[in-house]
């Protein structure tokens, strides 16, 4: 398992970054990935990626999962062009590789603007725990040196606070946008 950091740094006045009102800043890796998500969730690493919880176990009920891999040094871009399309990414990998019964899935969304193009699609499946339908959504996203791959799972009485979740996020994410910091210690 990866070593996580997690630190605690005064921002300069002018980052730049804000959230709405009851809303948080997220921010992987100095600013590879980030994006708004409801204040008082909880954020905890698991394994390569980093989740956030409507609320702690065993009371949550909602999952974001963000996982990042930087495709080079800060501040250079890739050319995504002599890689797979997103479309084939999300077909070939994601969902060939997603081993839950999925009971329903819904057609592939897309978005591009300045340095970031995403894809991200919904789909239904039978939770084996729970024993009952549960709903995920699923986005690849890249731009400049990153690609991301972000999901959501949550319960079918969950959908409209999910959907202003998973909408603020989309709406605010942006990628390779790095916060550089003068001082490391």
């Amino acid at each position: 398992m990866p070593e996580w950091k997690s630190r605690v740094v005064d921002l300069p006045p002018d980052h730049g970054w804000s959230a709405r009102p009851g809303n948080s800043v997220f921010v992987a890796n100095r600013g590879a990935v980030h994006f708004e998500y409801p204040s008082g969730w909880v954020i905890t690493p698991d394994g390569d990626s980093i989740c956030l919880y409507d609320a702690a176990a065993p009371d949550d009920n909602m999952r974001l999962q963000v996982s990042v891999l930087r495709l080079g040094p800060d501040g250079s871009s890739m050319d995504w062009s002599a890689m797979p399309s997103l479309a084939d990414m999300m077909e070939n990998t994601v969902l060939a590789d997603d081993a839950r019964r999925r009971t329903r899935e819904g057609p592939m969304l897309g978005a591009s603007r300045r340095n970031l193009e995403y894809l991200w699609l919904e789909m239904d499946f039978e939770d084996p725990a729970g024993k009952r339908k549960a709903h995920s959504r699923a986005c690849l996203a890249r731009g400049g040196n990153v690609q991301a791959f972000i999901t959501m799972e949550y319960w079918p009485e969950d959908r409209r606070i999910a959907a202003k979740v998973w909408n603020d996020m989309l709406e605010s994410l942006k990628l390779a946008e790095y916060l550089y910091d003068d001082n490391p210690h």
